[in-house]
């Protein structure tokens, strides 16, 4: 593997495992207990999306035109600065109003970092190779067990209850964990990428390279036209079919732990078992969906996997949250559903990735950033939803939501059959 692609797995393990103490449900948790109230966390949360979006652009536009190294170091710097904000909230139990601060730093830092590794790693792989998108998409899920393993073990030692220190205690082990990767991006190189073997195969970027002064037949033209439509069509398809999904999935995302917590009654302990669960269920599902993307293609596949997540996001809707061995089932359908929504990303981003050109990918990975933004800024509108119908409503709404989305992706399906 490229030096770069090494260092962005690396970098991506520590980053998310990272996170997964500082960001989940435990920070989820923290606010709801701080504050007493559903409709706080999902403010708090879009403040961290609408810093992400405004700062995505403009570092893809700076990754673009000029080092995406250069881009990195400084998105370091801002996370140093968003992680000891956090801290500095938490230790000293400031007001709302920093944390509010303290989340949208943090939703800059991921604006900046998140263009310029995407970007460089693309910039480092073969075009074609997209198991190594697999492998990436798996380990992001992997290392995100770390938090929820942190927290079985630190609840259980605390007492297994919801408290505010105790939830504390677990955001300031992740943000000191925060430093490894912080200090692990000040190390990627734009020198060491592979050059022309990780160019975009598009016909957009051949009519660039090569064009036709003269053109002999009505039948060129027509060809030709059809060849830069599609080039254009397959990232614009992917990032609205993205969009539309996350902000779906923004409405609920980030209410799981309180749905568990607050409807199903399950202590710190359990919350942090199922969390810590569900991303062996998406590596699994990632491995297997790279498998058979290679016989019956892959947006087939992502079509089906996201049509099993809205039926299964039904029907955590009517399942009842009492005990019993429904509620059970209640948990196997969550951890499926996470399963299905999240296997197929890394085949999606390989396509996009084949057809932007490397002058263009750091803006194209931008508006992964907008996708960030689309479920975190749409948390708002989840938590005033909850906050008014309860949950397994704005589950269902969300499920409707979702289903807009496999327009797209069979525009794409028709478009990429076309073009074969």
């Amino acid at each position: 593997m490229n030096y770069n692609v090494k260092l962005a797995l690396w970098w991506t393990l520590f980053e998310n495992a990272s996170a997964s103490l500082r960001s989940g449900d435990i920070l989820s948790a923290f606010i709801y207990l701080y504050t007493n109230s559903n409709s706080v966390v999902g403010y708090i949360q879009g403040v961290n999306g609408i810093l992400q979006l405004l700062t995505a652009p403009f570092a893809g536009y700076l990754a673009d035109r000029f080092r995406r190294d250069a881009v990195l170091r400084v998105a370091a710097a801002i996370g140093l600065v968003a992680g000891l904000t956090l801290a500095a909230g938490l230790y000293f139990e400031g007001p709302i109003w920093h944390f509010v601060l303290a989340m949208g730093l943090m939703g800059s830092y991921r604006g900046f970092n998140n263009p310029a590794v995407e970007s460089i790693f693309a910039d480092s792989i073969q075009t074609g190779k997209s198991k190594l998108y697999t492998w990436k998409h798996v380990i992001t899920s992997l290392s995100s067990a770390f938090g929820p393993i942190v927290s079985v073990v630190l609840f259980y030692i605390l007492g297994n209850e919801w408290e505010v220190g105790d939830c504390r205690l677990v955001l300031l082990i992740g943000l000191n964990s925060m430093l490894v990767p912080l200090c692990i991006m000040c190390f990627f190189n734009d020198d060491r990428t592979l050059g022309d073997m990780s160019e975009a195969v598009s016909p957009l970027l051949v009519a660039e390279q090569s064009p036709v002064k003269t053109v002999s037949s009505n039948e060129e033209l027509s060809s030709q036209r059809s060849c830069c439509s599609a080039s254009f069509l397959v990232p614009a398809l992917i990032t609205s079919s993205d969009l539309i999904g996350s902000l779906a999935s923004g409405m609920t995302i980030k209410f799981f732990g309180l749905f568990f917590m607050q409807k199903c009654g399950l202590s710190p302990v359990t919350v942090s078992i199922l969390s810590s669960v569900s991303p062996i269920f998406v590596s699994v599902g990632s491995i297997t969906a790279q498998s058979v993307s290679r016989w019956c293609g892959k947006v087939p596949v992502t079509l089906v996997t996201r049509a099993c997540d809205i039926a299964l996001l039904v029907t955590m809707a009517f399942l009842p949250t009492g005990a019993g061995p429904l509620k059970l089932v209640l948990l196997g359908a969550h951890l499926l559903r996470k399963a299905c929504a999240n296997c197929t990303r890394p085949l999606m981003r390989s396509i996009l990735m084949e057809h932007v050109p490397k002058r263009h990918r750091g803006k194209v990975n931008a508006l992964d950033s907008v996708r960030t933004f689309s479920w975190s800024g749409s948390s708002a509108a989840g938590g005033v939803l909850i906050e008014h119908f309860g949950f397994q409503t704005t589950f269902l709404i969300t499920a409707c939501i979702k289903t807009a989305s496999f327009i797209p992706l069979v525009v794409l399906l028709r478009s990429l059959a076309a073009a074969a």
